[in-house]
């Protein structure tokens, strides 16, 4: 076999620049579609193989890798000192899966001509040359197949996780909202997660994302915000009115502040800065600008672990098919970069008017705009309800109910928040739930004359 398609530095620098560069999007996307018997070394293969298993984990570290492989530990950190390797590493990957490619076909062709010489008749001959043709046609060239993993390669990873869990040490896969109940209730949104906070009008869908985004970023890490429907300034308003725990529109009457206003401004102030929180106010931006902002957002601050669109209907469309499958493709794209990115993505939707129109107002996942769609492509759906907003005089005034109604990995149920000038608060689970039972029950009663409802269990 030619040795001229293999190169031993190509593959030391391909190494080297993953380790160099950790878990970042390019990188994760590279081990996803490139398999380890692109590496003509047999060391630089196994290297590759452990990589995998650590990003998995959402992790690549040369020194957790030495831990794990301590017989190719001084190949690793050797390959690990090639810095002009970080930025070509692109490059670098095409020009290793070519040539691996290549070394694929001349082994293909060498055992088709063999078979061929040592064929005792014409039909035999033809056999070899099929053969060699349906093995030509499946030889990747342009890195674009997708890398199975086998199941024995997952089982070590299983069973780290659920130690991780025991000792409380999972931050690398779930990320925690900060709101304990909900936390409790979720056990945390996985980093591959696409959530949507749905709920009609004036329920505080923003809200509730405002409040994720303090609490997150209040944990250290990084969130970016695209709010397509609220200037940046308003955004900014109302996490310092949040955060000094003041209603948003005592900013708007700076005329009539007394010390207490001055020292609240100060506070929320005091508490947003430094926080790793960025913001995004462009209109009429596609899910791929999304993204692409996104993505180059992530590789040039990592501790960007969240990712809010507010909201899903201003996102451009740019497809021609019908509107519904075109929002699907609006929402598959949201779920693609939270799997890409390994970064949750919580996107706000509107709720369609169809629930005004029913004596039970508290909203399902048939009252998402083209539900179908959107339904399947989420991991998790919080719909909002507050009962004050159809029942001014409700016993559940100043209670938020967050209706979990799909959880791919967990149970459904409610979570409740006290609403107060505006802003999420936490309350007794027990006294809310006692509070907005009656509601349940009384709307539960009037729906089921004309329909059954779905919350007639409550």
């Amino acid at each position: 076999m030619s040795q001229v398609w293999r190169n031993d530095d190509l593959e030391g620098a391909v190494i080297g620049a993953i380790c160099l560069r950790g878990a970042d999007p390019e990188v994760l996307d590279i081990l996803s579609r490139m398999p380890a018997s692109v590496f003509s070394v047999h060391q630089y293969r196994e290297i590759y193989r452990g990589i995998c298993g650590q990003a998995r984990n959402g992790i690549i570290d040369p020194l957790l890798l030495c831990e794990t492989l301590p017989a190719l530990s001084a190949v690793i950190m050797s390959a690990s000192n090639i810095p002009w390797a970080k930025s070509a590493l692109g490059s670098y990957v095409l020009i290793l899966i070519r040539n691996a490619a290549i070394r694929d076909a001349e082994k293909a062709m060498t055992e088709a001509l063999a078979a061929m010489r040592e064929a005792t008749n014409g039909a035999a001959a033809v056999a070899a040359m099929e053969s060699a043709k349906q093995i030509m046609s499946v030889i990747d060239i342009n890195g674009e197949s997708v890398n199975p993993v086998h199941i024995d390669e997952l089982l070590p990873e299983v069973v780290s996780r659920v130690e991780a869990r025991m000792q409380g040490l999972e931050e690398g896969r779930s990320l925690l909202t900060g709101i304990e109940d909900l936390d409790v209730k979720t056990g945390g949104i996985d980093i591959t997660d696409l959530v949507f906070i749905a709920a009609r009008p004036s329920m505080g869908k923003t809200e509730l994302a405002l409040d994720i985004i303090d609490k997150v970023s209040e944990q250290g890490h990084g969130v970016l915000f695209f709010s397509m429907e609220m200037a940046n300034i308003q955004i900014g308003e109302r996490m310092v009115s949040a955060a000094g725990g003041m209603p948003v529109s005592r900013l708007k009457a700076v005329d009539r502040f007394e010390n207490e206003d001055w020292a609240r401004l100060t506070t929320g102030v005091a508490r947003l800065t430094g926080r790793n929180i960025w913001m995004v106010d462009a209109n009429d931006l596609t899910v791929e600008q999304i993204s692409r902002t996104a993505t180059r957002w992530k590789m040039a601050h990592p501790e960007i672990a969240l990712v809010v669109v507010d909201y899903l209907a201003l996102i451009k469309i740019q497809s021609t098919a019908r509107y519904d499958l075109a929002v699907g493709d609006v929402s598959k794209g949201l779920k693609r970069l939270a799997k890409a990115n390994k970064t949750p993505v919580i996107a706000l939707s509107q709720l369609s008017r169809g629930v005004e129109s029913r004596p039970n107002k508290r909203p399902m996942n048939s009252d998402l705009k083209n539900s179908g769609e959107i339904e399947a492509d989420a991991d998790l759906i919080m719909m909002l309800y507050r009962d004050e907003v159809y029942n001014p005089e409700s016993p559940a005034k100043g209670i938020a109910e967050i209706n979990i109604t799909k959880q791919r990995n967990g149970e459904l149920g409610t979570v409740y928040r006290r609403f107060f000038n505006g802003h999420f608060l936490p309350i007794d689970q027990d006294e809310a739930k006692a509070r907005t039972a009656p509601q349940v029950r009384a709307q539960a009663r009037r729906y089921s004359k004309g329909s059954q409802s779905t919350y007639a269990d409550f």
